[in-house]
């Protein structure tokens, strides 16, 4: 089974009045890269969350971001019941010593006024919450990964029918040029001594050089491995890419081995079928 690099995945933590959301997005890249948004976490919780995506998403560039939902979130609340106690002391110290201490003092240097900051989730909570996500996020890489399977099958499918189709032509145009050059080589020797044995190596040597027969079974070998890679259940992407490129090479040979102008019709499908191939490779693990 094939996955997509692309997903998102979300989670959420209750702490008392406190509620913190989770969102993991991951989009394609060559390898794996995690960058953390919102709220501080303590490094060894990072380290815990980083180790978790490297087990389960293996490439993409992973965004996750941890924000807290409350709705007083940074708003300036007033301590009444210190500034009740504080005013009490203050009552004291002038009637003792005499000495009257007005109210800006005490707001300055006691924290009476302060941001409403939630607490952090605990690491348990944390980590739940960020393996609720993952899941999410894996069960769509797999959805779209069904998507892409689909599409790269049909693509296959067509490139191994071409394929076919051009194996033939080639094979009827072998014929054809070797009864061609048979011809033209005992005209060139009209009223000479005419060598059967030379003219069959002479003939065959020539064949020889449009002769695409490796070529064909070397692609057809490939894509019975492309297809074992597509079913399996592990990262394949980069192996995929270099099947591709493999068979490029091939489809390239056999175009500069076979000029016929219909078969150079049949080379430009398979190489366009392949590029379109190769785009979706780039989306998957």
């Amino acid at each position: 089974m094939i996955k997509s690099m692309t997903g998102f995945g979300v989670g959420a933590i209750s702490t008392g009045s406190d509620r913190y959301n989770i969102e993991i997005r991951s989009v394609n890249a060559r390898f794996l890269d995690i960058k953390f948004k919102g709220i501080q976490l303590d490094l060894l919780v990072e380290d815990e969350i980083r180790n978790l995506i490297k087990n389960k998403l293996h490439r993409g560039t992973i965004y996750i971001r941890i924000e807290s939902d409350v709705k007083n979130k940074n708003k300036v609340i007033f301590d009444q019941e210190k500034y009740e106690l504080l005013k009490a002391i203050l009552r004291d110290i002038n009637v003792k010593y005499g000495q009257p201490l007005n109210i800006s003092d005490i707001i300055s240097s006691n924290d009476l006024l302060k941001l409403n900051e939630p607490k952090t989730p605990n690491k348990k909570e944390i980590i739940k919450n960020v393996e609720i996500a993952l899941k999410q996020l894996d069960r769509m890489r797999e959805t779209e990964g069904t998507k892409i399977l689909e599409d790269i099958m049909a693509r296959i499918n067509q490139i191994t029918t071409t394929l076919g189709l051009l194996e033939k032509k080639v094979h009827s145009y072998k014929n054809e040029k070797h009864n061609m050059l048979r011809s033209k080589i005992k005209d060139l020797l009209v009223g000479q001594d005419l060598d059967e044995s030379r003219l069959i190596q002479e003939v065959a040597y020539y064949s020889e050089k449009m002769d695409v027969t490796e070529e064909i079974v070397r692609c057809k070998s490939h894509f019975t491995q492309l297809l074992s890679y597509l079913d399996v259940n592990e990262p394949v992407g980069k192996r995929i890419n270099f099947l591709l490129q493999e068979i490029g090479r091939e489809i390239n040979t056999i175009g500069s081995k076979s000029p016929q102008a219909d078969l150079t019709i049949d080379i430009v499908e398979i190489k366009d079928e392949l590029e379109k191939i190769r785009e979706q490779i780039q989306n998957i693990l």
